[in-house]
């Protein structure tokens, strides 16, 4: 699975909830995560866990960095500008 196509599907689970503007990504080795907030919500005022996708299976899931912070740390931030090459809303 690529991460435009990882993006897509977890972009499509956040849109049921509200939740439509990507305001992460990070690469946590086995999946992506994508953070989305509603577009109404203030910067920084979320509290929801990532939409998580498995890079080889596409399944999805969720990841809140209180599970595991040392998951989290190692991560590596993915530059969310990278996501208007695929002419999609950021």
């Amino acid at each position: 699975m690529t991460l435009h196509e990882a993006y897509l599907k977890a972009k499509s689970y956040g849109e049921k909830y509200g939740r439509t503007r990507l305001s992460s990504c990070r690469d946590y080795g086995d999946f992506w995560g994508f953070h989305f907030t509603s577009p109404l919500k203030k910067e920084g005022s979320n509290g929801f866990a990532d939409i998580t996708i498995n890079k080889k299976t596409g399944e999805k899931s969720t990841f809140n960095p209180p599970m595991d912070f040392d998951l989290w740390d190692k991560a590596i931030p993915v530059p969310i500008e990278q996501f208007a090459e695929y002419n999609v809303a950021i």
